[in-house]
């Protein structure tokens, strides 16, 4: 039996369809651009760099923060999550692109997980979204009461049976992210 995990925070990013195109077509398209990570909007990075245990002066200098996170389910997988700093004082998860050579997407967010995956050679976003979950799809990071971290993700609608005191019942709101505080629970 899995030990049940004390949870003291969870910090969550609801993916848009564009986003997940991104992260899974082919990593270099014709006329380049296009971004290969996950944006954290300039609305979540105070949030976020709580969250993360990072000041406002580490984020400022341009420094890149890794952590290691156990995947929810498979404690026994682990894998790094880069958070970068961006321009207009937003942030993103970096190298989150599944066919880049250099792609350093977290265990937890994989197609052997049932994340969902696009065919290698999905053309634009208007294809991806025929793989996109109806109901969304949420990448999170919970932190736990001993200071570990572990990585999941949500996809469709919300449970019908889900409790509104369930932390992670506001992630499935339509807000683009933020940090849920579950240590009442």
């Amino acid at each position: 039996m899995a030990k049940k995990l004390k949870i003291k925070r969870i910090w969550w990013r609801n993916v848009q369809p564009g986003e997940f195109y991104n992260i899974e077509r082919h990593h270099r398209i014709e006329g380049g651009g296009g971004s290969l990570y996950i944006e954290i909007p300039n609305s979540m990075v105070s949030e976020t760099l709580k969250f993360l245990n990072i000041t406002k002066a580490e984020f400022d200098s341009g420094t890149s923060f890794e952590i290691q996170a156990f995947v929810i389910g498979e404690p026994q997988k682990i894998g790094p999550i880069m958070f970068r700093s961006k321009a207009g004082g937003r942030m993103r998860i970096a190298n989150q692109n599944r066919q880049q050579p250099s792609s350093q997407r977290h265990p937890a967010w994989r197609a052997e997980r049932n994340f969902p995956k696009a065919p290698d050679d999905v053309a634009n976003k208007e294809e991806a979204l025929l793989y996109f979950p109806e109901g969304g799809l949420r990448i999170y990071i919970a932190e736990t009461f001993d200071e570990k971290y572990y990585a999941g993700f949500t996809k469709g609608h919300r449970p019908s049976n889900m409790s509104v005191n369930d932390p992670m019942f506001e992630m499935y709101s339509n807000k683009v992210g933020g940090v849920i505080n579950a240590q009442n629970d």
